[in-house]
């Protein structure tokens, strides 16, 4: 922990060194953190303004899908994609000085460890010199660290290794900022101190508030994004506020400067910024009129490729239409007596020929009385060459014999 606390402890401590005062010390060191962190800043104030132009969207998906909050989330997850808008970007910005803070307090808290280098060991000389007794080595340094100050000389004597040791004097404005703020204060021995240290949170949380009205006059006069505030930034303007109430009145008086100088720098910083959300409040214009540009072009591609998909359809249907009717024709053509066949688009009634009806018993007598000519007629050879008469010879000479 001593490794990330020590550079911001040092840096503490040369801020005391070159003014010699422990508040403007603490100013010096807000100061710093919002200069360091103004392009995280920007960038968020720019994330509010891109959420800022999509409330109408918004307003009308909510409308829309009111009683669907699943599909509600889906199309305004969509809409953030579209636009390029990330939701968290408007918000986080804002708690940016919170782990600073706990940084500081933590210095704060524990002064003569960070700013002095005292060791526990010389703290429990140190407490038992001054008070008799001994104090706990973390939690209690803030009681003693004003009192370590005022006794520097005393303490150098009995410890002479704190020679070297830094002078800080807590005090600012009257009242020592190493003490916690009472909301009570007229209870206290000193009213005076204790009302100025009861100021310092009141201070913190009205400052809050005239920042949130600052920035929301800027967004209305300046850059002309105003908007009827919904309940969410009613919500944030009343915590933001009651939380800083709080933390001032719950730790030392110098956390609460600290926030007091973050609030007046967070103020400065909205008017400074002005240019810059003005040049990005243009570009997004532009670019909102590209996308639209460029959806205007995708539509008419797809209502062209949707006439064209359309005319091919039904030169298609025209097709099939016209075939149907000569296939239509082909088959009235085709039909025989009362019987009609089924013959194709491919049908080619010259491609098969047609012969005369025959009697299957004629074809039969014929076949056989065929067959009994061959069948002579190959005996007549064999006879022929085996020198034997043939039956036609014996026939004529049979006539012959008749008529002698």
């Amino acid at each position: 922990m001593s490794i990330i606390l020590t550079p911001f402890a040092k840096l503490l401590l040369l801020f005391y060194n070159i003014t010699g005062s422990y508040g403007v010390s603490i100013i010096l060191f807000g100061l710093v953190v919002r200069l360091v962190l103004s392009p995280i800043f920007l960038k968020g104030r720019k994330g509010m303004l891109a959420m800022s132009g999509l409330a109408e969207k918004q307003k009308v998906l909510a409308q829309k899908y009111a009683r669907d909050r699943e599909k509600y989330s889906q199309e305004l997850t969509k809409l953030y994609e579209q636009e390029g808008v990330k939701p968290s970007s408007g918000c986080l910005w804002s708690f940016l000085p919170l782990p600073f803070l706990m940084v500081l307090y933590a210095i704060i808290r524990q002064p003569l460890t960070y700013l002095m280098n005292v060791t526990e060991d010389q703290f429990n000389v140190i407490s038992n010199l001054l008070y008799g007794e001994v104090l706990n080595y973390k939690n209690q340094q803030l009681q003693i660290a004003q009192d370590v100050f005022l006794n520097h000389d005393k303490i150098v004597a009995a410890v002479p290794d704190l020679a070297g040791m830094p002078q800080i004097d807590f005090t600012f404005l009257g009242v020592n900022l190493s003490q916690t703020p009472s909301f009570m204060f007229w209870k206290a021995d000193n009213v005076g101190s204790a009302f100025v240290l009861w100021l310092i949170p009141i201070i913190s949380a009205l400052l809050g508030v005239v920042s949130m009205i600052v920035t929301n006059k800027i967004n209305a006069d300046v850059l002309g994004t105003a908007k009827p505030m919904d309940q969410s930034t009613k919500t944030t303007m009343l915590i933001m506020p009651l939380f800083s109430l709080w933390i001032c009145f719950t730790l030392p008086a110098a956390l609460g400067v600290y926030w007091i100088a973050n609030s007046l720098f967070a103020m400065l910083q909205e008017v400074v910024n002005i240019p810059f959300l003005r040049s990005f409040l243009k570009k997004q214009e532009k670019d909102r009129a590209e996308r639209q540009e460029q959806e205007r072009e995708r539509i008419k591609l797809e209502k062209k490729a949707q006439a064209e998909a359309k005319r091919k359809a039904q030169e298609e249907m025209r097709k099939i239409q016209m075939e149907r009717k000569l296939n239509k024709s082909i088959a009235g053509a085709s039909r025989e007596g009362i019987r009609a066949y089924a013959r194709g688009r491919l049908y080619d009634p010259e491609r098969y020929p047609t012969f005369p009806y025959q009697d299957p018993n004629e074809l039969a007598k014929q076949a056989e009385a065929e067959q009994a000519q061959k069948q002579a007629v190959e005996l007549a050879k064999k006879d022929k060459k085996k020198g034997k008469p043939t039956a036609q010879a014996l026939d004529e000479t049979r006539g012959d014999n008749d008529e002698k």
